[in-house]
């Protein structure tokens, strides 16, 4: 194996690996990214019909994408893009499922994210401070602000600044108009019922199958792109990360264990800095291959709340009708496309209406679109109506029951595989009943009618699929459905309380640093991504002062 000197080494090339290696290398830090997967090309990951949906049957069929071919994203993305179960499988009690997304090659799972970017606010760094339960950050928003603004504007973020506190403005490059039928949504929902409604904030939609066009909200279209160029930055493809290794006297890391995919051979490697960047589950699994519990040479984890406290978000989703209220559809609308920024919120967060129905803890937002599923005029049933969708998530509590841990089970490669134990607790279903009357107030305000799929597409057998969909049955998915999990390896004020400090270093193993959603303590209920990446950014701007370089 041929690798050059390095100062540093990152674990994964996805949304907070691209952002670590970008971080290091402007500070003249060398860094080497191990990443599980391959490099591909564009048109590779790009949308191939109907060469896609062969693929994604003999995904299900051969049962390599028997859990991830349930999220919504399989069956719009290429299914390439996700992860063979047989060779990275997981365990789980068989009365608590979760699905657990996984995207192995360059760029992770940030080639399936969906782009949306709305920032946590002051309040969501300190919950308890209004409620009462569980941490807080140790950290305030003030403090990862800049950092939003500096991925904001990298990225090229598309929104309007709304004065919204649950949502604070950011950096944006423009807007993505609203559909006619979302404007009249908008309208009646304000007016009616005297809820929020904004654009959505994030990414516009990339059809481009050029390779130096990789969409900007993946990693290889943004950060870890403008990392490579740097010159400080060289990657091992193809190899996973089994452990690591500490001195025993000063309780630092030296040693990272990677294994090659392709002969299964172990090679150790020298390090003086660790950044995890693997995603939640993936880096809590390594952590727990690296304790001492399961490796004589690992650190200590003095809280024992390693592998506790896993959180995703709750969800309900509804698709409906409207009839148009219009005679034809603006010229814009024959082009829009459902993306990050193209869409609409309502984001109460924990000033949700109906106060007095309220039996649970912390909040949650709804997103949502009209006229942007695509769906051709001749499979649609009603061409005197408009086809939408909203999906509420919710904030998950922090609950030690929730947890990953090794199973006794070993991979391919010989590697303990995670066994993910998750449920969803009567404060979530509680909200989830909340959320559901919500979203049947909003359609009613709007007119509309709340629609299966076969009632809104004419495709022969559909209800023989969607009614074994899990997220068309009408219960909230199981957790880890819509890839928004975290937790696990909380930061937090003290050791006793916490696994990283809040310059995510491991409190005894100072030199790795834990910086995707692991290291959460709370999950608030905005899509994580951007949040993630600016707490990496933090966090990596400071290593330039612990490191001889």
């Amino acid at each position: 194996m041929d690798i050059g000197p390095y100062d540093a080494i990152v674990v994964g090339s996805g949304a907070t690996g691209g952002v670590a290696a970008l971080t290091l290398a402007q500070q003249g830090i060398r860094v080497l990214v191990i990443e599980a997967g391959p490099q591909i090309k564009r048109n590779e990951a790009s949308s191939n019909e109907p060469k896609d949906t062969l693929n994604r049957l003999r995904g299900i069929i051969s049962k390599k994408h028997a859990n991830q071919s349930q999220h919504p994203g399989y069956w719009k993305n290429n299914p390439n893009l996700y992860s063979n179960e047989l060779n990275h499988p997981y365990v789980q009690p068989k009365n608590k499922p979760f699905l657990w997304t996984q995207g192995k090659q360059y760029g992770g799972r940030s080639l399936t994210w969906g782009g949306i970017t709305l920032r946590f606010s002051p309040d969501d760094f300190h919950p308890s401070k209004k409620d009462g339960y569980g941490p807080n950050w140790p950290i305030s928003y003030d403090e990862i602000s800049p950092h939003y603004d500096f991925i904001e504007k990298l990225c090229g973020i598309y929104g309007h600044k709304d004065d919204i506190k649950e949502v604070p403005n950011g950096k944006y490059i423009g807007e993505i108009p609203l559909t006619t039928n979302e404007n009249i949504f908008g309208k009646q929902v304000k007016s009616k019922l005297n809820y929020p409604f904004i654009q959505s904030r994030g990414f516009d939609r990339n059809c481009s199958v050029k390779e130096d066009q990789w969409p900007k909200s993946s990693s290889v279209g943004s950060t870890f792109k403008k990392a490579l160029k740097t010159g400080n930055v060289q990657i091992i493809s193809n190899h996973l990360v089994e452990s690591f290794e500490t001195d025993k006297f000063t309780e630092l890391a030296t040693k990272i264990i990677i294994v090659n995919l392709e002969n299964g051979q172990k090679i150790s490697l020298n390090c003086d800095l660790i950044i995890l960047c693997a995603s939640t589950i993936s880096t809590l699994r390594i952590l727990l291959n690296s304790e001492t519990k399961s490796n004589a040479y690992g650190f200590k984890d003095s809280s024992d709340k390693l592998g506790k406290f896993l959180m995703d978000h709750i969800s309900i989703c509804r698709f409906f009708s409207v009839k148009n209220k219009i005679q034809t559809k603006n010229k814009s609308d024959t082009f829009s496309y459902l993306s990050g920024a193209g869409s609409f919120f309502i984001p109460f967060g924990t000033n949700l209406p109906k106060p007095e129905s309220i039996d649970f803890l912390r909040g949650y937002g709804i997103w949502g679109a009209i006229d942007r599923l695509g769906i051709p005029k001749f499979l649609q049933k009603d061409l005197n109506s408009s086809t939408g969708f909203l999906i509420a998530h919710g904030e998950v509590l922090p609950r030690e029951e929730n947890s990953v841990t090794l199973s006794n089970k070993t991979d391919s490669w010989g590697i303990p595989i995670p066994h993910i134990d998750f449920e969803w607790s009567k404060n979530e279903l509680n909200m989830a009943k909340h959320m559901e009357s919500t979203i049947r107030d909003l359609i009613e305000a709007a007119d509309g009618k709340i629609r299966s799929i076969d009632e809104l597409i004419n495709i022969p057998y559909v209800g023989f699929f969607t009614e074994k969909s899990i997220a068309l049955s009408g219960n909230p998915p199981p957790p880890g459905y819509y890839i928004h999990e975290v937790g696990g390896a909380a930061m937090g004020f003290s050791e006793e309380e916490s696994v990283v400090n809040k310059s995510n270093q491991l409190w005894r193993c100072k030199n790795v640093l834990v910086v995707d959603g692991s290291c959460w303590p709370t999950s608030s209920w905005q899509s994580p991504t951007l949040t993630m990446m600016a707490i990496c950014r933090r966090a990596c701007l400071s290593i330039k002062k612990t490191l001889r370089v």
